[in-house]
């Protein structure tokens, strides 16, 4: 069968992976002009390795992208770095049972009673069961009072912002279960390893056409791509099967002919973008060595700060220290809108309770955002979901609005591929 994918992020390139190993011919186009979608990522001048736009990294129990890693033969870095978090204007490194045993800010009974609800989550195999209750409700009447105030509720109001209140347990249950201390990742950069992934698939005769803006996706006897790269306009290509690995809302711009009831549907499920500020130092910023730092001050105007030159080692980025700034906000925040100058403005009296004196370090900083990063996970979220098929005939999306229970990452991007490919073969 002749097989179109749009989008070679990770879904994309692990359904076409899949697909050439079944036979099939697998074009895949892509807009942007390298794979990877939101692991895309850049390389500076000096700079050995590639490095994402937005953090990123894998857990050591991510099955699904670390045996593709073993498969294709890609070589990964497992590590363990330092997770901490700022509370009341103080880091406490907080990433293991034992330093939250030793966490001062609450009571011996305080870190028991948080640590038994955290272990009952951890171990707790029914997530079905939590998707029926909110997080804040839970863990405002189980964590504990202060903690939950002074910790956990900064958290999740500083991601979700007015959404805060609908995240379902089952969302937080999947981010308790999912952590390890060891992390991973791949040589040279997410950028390297899409890089290379896709020359595997190349290798396989599948085809990427980078630089491909589809304008239409329509069907009739078969569905057919409507699309344009800088050196040729309307092109169309024609295909027994299509995937779509778009956020949803990009699927109804590019197929009008959907039934409105779909569409409504589609509409419903919320979603944050992400702006991120990533710095470049000739010193180190968080100099206790965290790799993660974890905001807990709604006051502060970035969620998280990430050292990732505290994870990786700087030589590989011609010995500069590299931070990221990160915020999941609505589409329409101000923060999409600003500079990195500006942004920087906003940013620096709060970074400079951190470091004083870290201004006279910089060497640059660059700002990245995209529209989707963060599906808001309401209660009840399995009933909400979108079918891999759609309306159109042959037409199927798969994107990470249909990861669930756990986390969007690259790791269920490449689990969502292997099934989309799974699911249209046993429709052929």
């Amino acid at each position: 069968m002749k097989i179109a994918i749009i989008g070679a992020g990770f879904t994309g390139l692990s359904a076409a992976f899949e697909l050439l190993k079944k036979g099939h011919e697998v074009t895949i186009l892509e807009k942007d002009a390298q794979p990877g979608g939101l692991a895309i990522g850049y390389q500076e001048k000096g700079w050995e390795w590639t490095l994402e736009s937005f953090y990123h990294h894998w857990f050591t129990n991510d099955a699904a992208i670390l045996g593709l890693a073993k498969e294709i033969a890609y070589p990964v870095i497992v590590k363990r770095p330092k997770t901490s978090s700022l509370i009341e204007k103080k880091i406490y490194q907080l990433d293991s049972p034992r330093t939250l045993l030793a966490f001062q800010k609450l009571s011996i009974g305080e870190r028991l009673r948080m640590a038994t609800v955290l272990a009952f989550l951890r171990f707790d195999p029914l997530w079905k069961p939590l998707e029926k209750i909110t997080a804040t409700k839970f863990l405002s009447k189980t964590i504990g009072t202060k903690a939950y105030t002074i910790l956990w509720k900064p958290l999740l109001v500083g991601k979700f912002g007015k959404y805060v209140n609908e995240i379902s347990l089952a969302w937080f249950w999947a981010r308790i279960v999912k952590r390890t201390t060891f992390l991973a990742y791949p040589q040279e950069g997410f950028l390297a390893f899409a890089q290379y992934f896709a020359k595997e698939i190349e290798k396989k005769g599948g085809k990427i056409i980078y630089n491909a803006s589809v304008d239409q996706i329509t069907s009739m006897e078969s569905p057919t791509i409507q699309y344009k790269t800088p050196t040729a306009a309307d092109q169309l290509l024609t295909a027994d099967k299509v995937i779509v690995t778009l956020p949803s809302f990009a699927l109804i711009k590019l197929a009008p002919t959907l039934p409105e009831g779909y569409k409504e549907n589609l509409m419903k499920l919320k979603g944050l973008g992400a702006v991120m500020l990533v710095l470049r130092l000739k010193k180190q910023f968080l100099e206790d060595g965290t790799y993660w730092l974890n905001i807990c001050d709604t006051t502060f105007p970035v969620l998280a700060i990430v050292e990732h030159t505290n994870f990786m080692d700087p030589q590989h980025y011609n010995n500069e220290h590299l931070v990221y700034l990160g915020n999941y906000l609505p589409h329409d925040h101000p923060y999409f809108s600003k500079t990195a100058e500006e942004l920087m403005a906003i940013f620096d009296p709060y970074l400079s309770t951190l470091h004083p004196g870290y201004k006279k370090d910089i060497i640059g900083f660059t700002k990245f955002s995209v529209p989707f990063a963060q599906p808001i996970i309401p209660t009840n979220y399995s009933k909400l979901i979108p079918p891999f098929d759609t309306p159109l005939k042959e037409v199927y999306l798969a994107n990470m609005q249909q990861v669930y229970p756990w986390d969007r990452g690259t790791n269920y991007a490449v689990e969502l591929g292997q099934k989309i490919s799974s699911h249209i073969m046993r429709g052929n």
